[in-house]
């Protein structure tokens, strides 16, 4: 399945790369290199009594990490790709070096898609694999050079369940269309695929950790009924396949169908939020097996954000990137906000997801985020965020809690970007006493400090600006959709 998904993503990104290459097209090539140092006071993820006695949890690591990042405008096609690369030296645990990597793209159809159907108003496929033993996502203390909390996404290493200090492989495919009904009224289909595999658990401690397969679609009618607000509803189907990474409890797979009303609202130039509200079933799992049947469960999902910002141009150009999730350390474009620039969000969502730790099956979560980033002078951006999750799981019976908190700046040395994260990670589990190959109480905190400096190679812009194409390519739009934009020069 791993090589299968890898081969699929690397087909579509030189099929992205072949089609790009056409009349009139526009590519920025920019190469970058970062060279960090940071101190973690827990590089297992783990309570530090159940490690080896041997074990050195606290370490100074050095990282190098050359990118390159790559932004097309053609004729009828529009994308961008990356890759990034992570060496890993460790100061008191050598035999923890690793090399890590993490590439994506995303493939804007639009234009080629009007050509079938005027209504077509976006058409978007994209892609990204990563390969790390350290957690990405929620739970990271820290996925790039920037303050890592902040997220309520539904990604499934974004629920707040963080675990032990492991190998693993992450493949995300996806694609997504927007068709135009009526003159106020729009369609929007996508498909959503992603494979998370482990591999060797390090440091001593060995928990029951399963790979994850999700498929996923799911379906948006909107309509705005005034120049402030749009409602609509959404269906989702998702089907999680799920198996020990050890081979030796087989497994299961369980399937949910989630149906909500959405309404968002345009308060001010500054002030928006949406509200999204209904239920999900979790279908019935029949089985021969004792114990291995279940029923279906019905409850509420609900989903809500508020995002107060300067509304300036400048900072909704900002983050090229920023749809693709980031290998740590992996640089986005557009690191320093122009002065007065800032964008504060707050985001909340609870539903029913699959535990890829300590047990497989649906969770409970609720998630809240809380982030604000702002530009303090030409040269100086400063980033705050917060999470808090908290799980619920049946059969058998556990919770958990996660709070993470982090903090950084982003400064311009001339042409290198200086970046100082401060981040803390707190994680609590509590399980049914009746397991017995597992302690009821898992519980462990980390802290993380991190010290970057990065250079982009021909393009003194790209930290202040993102990724820019010549003002020949038009600045009459940018590709619609969730993924990466290739971002305009005004």
């Amino acid at each position: 399945m791993k090589r299968q998904g890898a081969v699929a993503l690397l087909t579509l990104l030189i099929v992205q790369w072949a089609l790009s290459t056409g009349v009139c097209a526009q590519t920025a090539i920019i190469p970058s290199l970062t060279i960090s140092e940071r101190y973690d006071s827990n590089i297992f993820f783990a309570p530090k009594s159940l490690l080896r006695p041997d074990s050195k949890p606290e370490d100074f690591i050095t990282s190098v990490i050359p990118q390159i990042n790559i932004a097309h405008q053609g004729s009828r096609i529009r994308g961008s790709l990356f890759g990034s690369g992570i060496v890993t030296k460790y100061l008191h645990n050598p035999n923890r070096d690793f090399t890590g990597y993490n590439v994506g793209g995303q493939l804007d159809l639009r234009d080629v898609a009007q050509q079938i159907s005027p209504r077509m108003m976006s058409l978007e496929m994209r892609g990204t694999y990563r390969s790390t033993p350290t957690t990405s996502g929620f739970g990271a203390a820290g996925g790039g050079l920037g303050a890592g909390f902040g997220s309520t996404s539904g990604a499934v290493l974004e629920t707040g369940q963080v675990t032990n200090r492991a190998s693993r492989q992450i493949l995300t495919l996806g694609v997504t269309g927007r068709y135009q009904l009526t003159g106020l009224t729009t369609l929007t289909a996508g498909y959503d695929y992603s494979h998370l595999s482990f591999g060797e658990q390090q440091g001593g401690v060995n928990n029951l950790l399963f790979d994850t397969t999700t498929h996923r679609g799911s379906t948006t009618i909107s309509t705005r009924i005034n120049p402030r607000d749009t409602v609509g509803a959404t269906a989702t189907m998702s089907h999680f396949i799920q198996e020990d990474s050890g081979g030796s409890l087989g497994r299961g797979s369980f399937t949910t169908i989630a149906e909500t009303l959405n309404w968002s609202r345009l308060w001010t130039q500054q002030l928006t939020t949406s509200l999204s509200g209904g239920a999900i079933l979790k279908l019935p799992v029949g089985s021969d097996l004792p114990g291995q049947s279940t029923k279906s469960q019905l409850m509420p999902t609900v989903g809500a954000t508020m995002t107060y910002t300067s509304y300036s141009d400048a900072l909704r150009d900002v983050g090229a990137l920023e749809g693709l999730p980031s290998l740590a350390g992996s640089l986005a474009s557009g690191g320093i906000l122009p002065p007065g620039a800032y964008i504060a969000r707050m985001s909340y969502r609870f539903g029913l997801l699959p535990s890829f730790a300590f047990g497989a099956g649906p969770v409970k979560v609720h998630v809240v985020g809380i982030n604000a980033t702002g530009g303090i002078t030409s040269k100086l951006s400063g980033q705050v965020g917060m999470n808090y999750s908290h799980g619920t799981r049946s059969a058998p019976t556990s919770t958990f809690d996660t709070v993470g908190l982090t903090a950084g700046a982003n400064y311009l040395l001339g042409p290198v970007l200086a970046s100082l994260t401060y981040n803390w990670l707190f994680f609590s589990r509590e399980a049914d006493p009746s397991l017995s190959n597992q302690s009821t109480q898992y519980e462990f905190s980390k802290k993380v400090v991190l010290l970057s400096f990065s250079y982009a190679f021909f393009s003194p812009s790209f930290f202040n600006e993102g990724i820019s194409l010549p003002s020949s390519v038009g600045t009459e739009r940018s590709p619609s959709g969730d993924g990466p934009e290739i971002l305009r020069k005004e």
